[in-house]
Formats: C-alpha cells, structure tokens, sequence
C-alpha cells in the first residue's frame, strides 16, 4: 500500500503520515525499490493516532498508551473530565462576553475588577458542583493491618512448621517482624503490577498515577519502603520495648489517619499517586450493599482464617513426634521430652525424663524465674516403668511414693505438689492422636477434680490413678504441706495401659 493510497484511507496529509512515523509510531517496510510499502496495521495505528489526537491526547500519551504504559479506560475518564472543566470554562466566559457587550463597555470604561469579582463566585460555584472528596483513612489503616496479619499468620505456621516454636508461650515478635519484611517485597510487586494488595482489595482500594498507569518498580518501592520504615523501623530494629512500640504505634497510626482525613499528603505519597477508593463516577463505594458485605464479611473472614492457619499450626505441632500407635519406651520418653520442652521452652526445664524412666538434671539459664521455695522436698521425683511386648509399648506406670519413717521437726517441713501434669504429659505421650481429641486436657482436669484418685478408659486404652497421702495439709489440688511432729505417707501410682486393638485414624 503507497502512502498515496495511506492519505485516501485516513484522510491524512502525506506530512503528517510521515511525522507520526518518524515519532516511532510504525514503522512502514520497505519494497525492493526502497519505496515504503504501508499495511493494514499501519493505517489502523493512524486512524487511532487520529482519533486520539481530535480528543486532545498529546503525543506523548499516545505513545505511553500503545507501549501499555497507560490504560485507555483510565485516561479517557480524565480525559472526559478535563473536557468538562474546559466546557464549563468556556461555557463561563461566553457568559460573561455577552453580559460584557450587552453593559456596552468599552476598553476605556471597562470595570475589570467587577468582571474579576463576578468570576470568582461563579468558580465558587463551580466548586461546589465538583464531586466530593472522598476519604477513608481508617478503611486504608484496616487494610494494611489484614495485610500484615495475613502474612504474619503466614510466617507464624512456616516457623511452627520448621521449629516447633511455641508462639502461645513465647509470645515472640518474630512473625511479625519477617512478617513486615515479607510484606514489604511483595507490597511492591504488587504495587507495580495491580496496583492493590490484598487487604486493599478486599476494602475497595487502588493506588495509581493520575492517568491510570500502574506505579513502576522504583515508586512502588520508593513508597513502600518508607511506609516500612516510618511504622515498623522501631519494631524491626528490636530498640523499643515491645510496650513502649505499641503505645509510639498508634500514635503513628491515628496522626497518619488524621492527616489524610484533613486532606494532607503523606510524606510517602508521591507526586501524581492516585488513591481511588471504589467509587465510580455514576455511584460512590458504600452505596453498592455487595461492598458492605464484601468489607465486613471479607474482614471477619480472612482474621478468622489468619486465626484458624495459626491455631492449626500450634495444634499440629504439638503433637507427638511418634504417634505409632505401636510406640517403643524410648519414643514414649522423646514424647515426653519435646512435650515439655514445646510447653515451656527447652531453657526453662531442670530436668528431663531418661530411656530408664527416672529423671535427671539439666543445666538451667541464668535468667530462669524460681516462682516459689519453701524448704527442699525429700520426697523423690516421680519415675516411669515400662512394659513392652514385641518392642510394643503396652504400659505405662508412674510412681511417686514416700515414707518419712517418723514425726518430723518445724526445721524439716517441706512443700510438694501432686504430679498431676507428668501424669497428663505421659497420658498424651502414650496416646498418638491430635491435641483436643486425645482428652488429655480433659484427663489433667478429672485428676484435679478428684484429687488422683480415678479410672478413666478411651478408644482400647486405660488409666488407673490412686492417690494417699497422710501427715500432710492442704488440698491435693495444689501443694501439700509437711505437718510437723507428724509422719508423712506419699503414694501416688499411675498405670496406663493398652487393653484393646488400638484405633487407627
């Protein structure tokens, strides 16, 4: 096709259809003869050069459209929207020229300044015709807490899974801070590609260049890494105690909320950055019910799964590293031991049970809390026996057991506890399902209630626990305390034993 033929199918002057190419919008092939030879492709890129250029696109917003810099839909909305403005700006000068001749003014006579005055209301005027601006500070806050919530949750079950850590103890940081981390990473991906993430999304909101465009990498991260710094560089830097962070925390918080509620940039807004909210020129955000629903909805749903994921991972974790059911005695005793290790944290336990049942003593750190002492107890730790059959552990006998063989003195009275919880901690080492469905808790609280003295049956498995104690007093639901000038007699005897098939998942 000849240029020629190009200036009949657009209705383009031959300069033009060779401008627009030297601009880099096509380039036309060229024949043998070295005259350029146009295609179907090239005419229709043209006529949409055309069209775009008679709607007032400049050049430069042409090009940043056909490189998919820019999307169309979004700039003709600006578009559409600065005709208007001009409309009424010109619309507001005709008037005010017909009103000019009609007062029969010269330039002599002219009174400008009341001319300039009656300008001015009618912009007032204008202003209040505009749509109104919108804002959401608490929806944006809301957002970004599901934001890191979603990815906290996320690192919490990857740490579970990979370190048995036990956040419920510990109450660690450590999930939210890689949380913060993470979340800053893919914020900007994020950013840069859909301009949302997801609590954005749920709550309505984007973040876009005035004309449409998605941010580029270096603004997405320009953005969000000052937002990173600004809410969690305390956090991250470990400097703050956690109290005084979370106090210096909402107060960032509501100064950031108050200073877009009165329609001031924040320092970490770029120039031309868009936030939209949902909205839709024909109908604003909460008006649509699906997006009352979407928010709330959305909302509770996703904290309860952010809960549930977290929840799962603690339970699943806890469980017993062997859970057979055909255990030997030395996976029983590595049960028993990452039990409590998990529970209370391996720095926190003085002693450990062994593969012969008894417990021995382990080194402590320095900065373990002693909650109470009253005087050294003589009575002995409790042990373990085992029985095996076919390297099948079938039972399960814990004993602790005392006589002091005469009355004692005020200076060799003692405090002792009942070993209800290595009785629980060896029923739930001896069972091999899930926490919550071996009763284990249940079986601790029956102990309490009866004070040692009960026989509890489950799924092929027994318990038989009795309990005697004289010379003491108290309640064998705390701590028994030595009488003095009494003798003392300590028997607590624990059997747990298979007496049926074992049940399979």
């Amino acid at each position: 096709m000849t240029i020629k033929d190009v200036e009949e199918r657009t209705g383009l002057a031959r300069a033009n259809i060779r401008y627009y190419e030297d601009q880099g919008f096509f380039a036309a092939a060229r024949g043998e003869n070295g005259y350029r030879n146009y295609s179907e492709e090239d005419v229709d890129t043209l006529l949409k050069i055309k069209l775009l250029r008679q709607l007032g696109f400049s050049l430069e917003e042409i090009h940043a459209l056909q490189n998919g810099e820019r999307s169309l839909e979004p700039a003709l909305e600006r578009r559409e929207a600065d005709l208007e403005r001009e409309q009424r700006e010109l619309d507001q000068a005709a008037r005010l020229c017909r009103d000019m001749r009609s007062d029969g003014v010269s330039f002599y006579t002219l009174d400008a300044r009341r001319y300039l005055d009656r300008l001015a209301r009618e912009e007032a005027v204008l202003e209040a015709d505009r749509d109104p601006v919108r804002i959401f500070p608490w929806r944006r806050l809301f957002a970004r807490e599901l934001d890191l919530s979603i990815y906290a949750a996320l690192v919490t079950v990857i740490l579970q899974l990979t370190t048995r850590m036990n956040f419920v103890r510990t109450g660690t940081l450590l999930p939210t801070i890689i949380g913060l981390l993470l979340m800053t990473g893919a914020e900007i991906l994020m950013l840069h590609l859909w301009g949302t993430t997801p609590g954005k999304g749920l709550f309505g909101l984007k973040i876009l260049r005035e004309d449409g465009s998605r941010l580029s990498w270096g603004d997405a991260a320009q953005r969000t890494m000052l937002v990173m710094v600004f809410f969690g560089g305390g956090l991250l830097l470990g400097q703050i105690p956690v109290p005084l962070f979370a106090f210096i925390y909402l107060g960032m918080l509501f100064w950031a909320c108050l200073r877009v509620y009165h329609e001031k940039p924040l320092f970490w807004e770029g120039d031309g950055e868009l936030y939209l909210d949902g909205s839709t020129r024909e109908r604003a955000f909460w008006d649509n019910s699906w997006n009352w629903l979407r928010v709330v909805g959305g909302w509770l749903a996703v904290s309860a799964a952010c809960v549930g994921v977290m929840v799962g991972g603690h339970l699943l974790v806890s469980m017993p590293p062997h859970r057979g059911p055909d255990i030997t005695a030395e996976q029983f005793v590595d049960n028993y031991n990452r039990y409590m290790e998990f529970t209370y944290g391996k720095a926190n336990l003085s002693r450990r049970l062994t593969s012969g049942g008894t417990f021995e003593e382990v080194e402590r750190g320095d900065n373990v809390f002693v909650i109470y002492a009253f005087g050294e107890s003589p009575v002995p730790q409790a042990s373990f026996r085992f029985t095996e059959e076919g390297g099948v552990l079938t039972q399960v006998t814990l004993t602790r057991s005392y006589d002091s063989g005469g009355p004692i003195t005020g200076e060799q009275t003692y405090r002792v506890g009942v070993p209800y919880e290595e009785m629980a901690v060896a029923a739930r080492s001896f069972l091999w399902k899930p926490l919550g469905q071996d009763g284990t808790a249940e079986l601790y609280q029956e102990l309490m209630e009866q004070e040692g003295n009960l026989r509890w049956e489950r799924d092929g498995f027994t318990i038989d626990s009795q309990a005697r104690f004289s010379g003491y007093e108290g309640s064998s639901r705390g701590a028994l305390f030595a009488r003095e000038g009494q003798s003392q007699s300590y028997l607590v005897e624990c059997t747990m034993k298979r007496t049926g098939p074992p049940h399979r998942p």
